[in-house]
């Protein structure tokens, strides 16, 4: 399987996984906090794509795209991000496409959005360490969805970019 279809199976599941919690995300369009912050995780593979994803943007937005890169810092704004929104959605890495979930990790554990912490996605059924509901019973991590594939590098995108 191809990166590019293995993506369409993925995006197929996630579609059920969000049908199926619904009530628990508040992701709307503009909401950016999980842009915002963080180490974004991603494999070669998906650094492959995203760059596919800036080369197809048109002149005006690669510069806009650049000038965040330049800007960017470890743990900060993805550079990707443009008024709100992302430039690449349809390119965008595994860490994107599953933030907003909660689901099971190899340790048994729910991993959650950060954002349940911050009044969002799930804060109705999350208290104090809690989930009061059933996470999504599949590790949803990049590392283990791309287990079939050979050669994959995880790193986050501002070690990716400070090569």
């Amino acid at each position: 399987m191809n990166y590019i279809d293995f993506l369409k199976a993925l995006d197929l599941r996630l579609k059920k996984y969000f049908d199926e919690h619904k009530s628990y995300i508040c992701c709307k369009k503009f909401c950016s906090s999980c842009c915002e912050k963080g180490d974004y995780p991603l494999s070669n593979y998906e650094l492959e794509y995203l760059m596919a994803g800036y080369k197809s943007l048109d002149n005006s937005l690669k510069i806009l795209v650049q000038d965040n890169f330049k800007k960017m810092e470890e743990g900060g704004k993805c550079p990707f991000l443009l008024n709100g929104t992302c430039a690449v959605y349809s390119y965008r890495p595994i860490i994107c496409r599953v933030h907003g979930l909660a689901y099971i990790c190899p340790n048994g554990l729910a991993k959650l959005p950060y954002c349940a912490n911050d009044g969002l996605n799930y804060s109705d059924v999350y208290s104090s360490g809690m989930l009061n509901c059933e996470p999504i019973k599949e590790n949803l991590d990049t590392k283990f969805l791309l287990r079939n594939f050979t050669g994959v590098e995880i790193r986050n995108l501002y070690d990716w970019i400070n090569l």
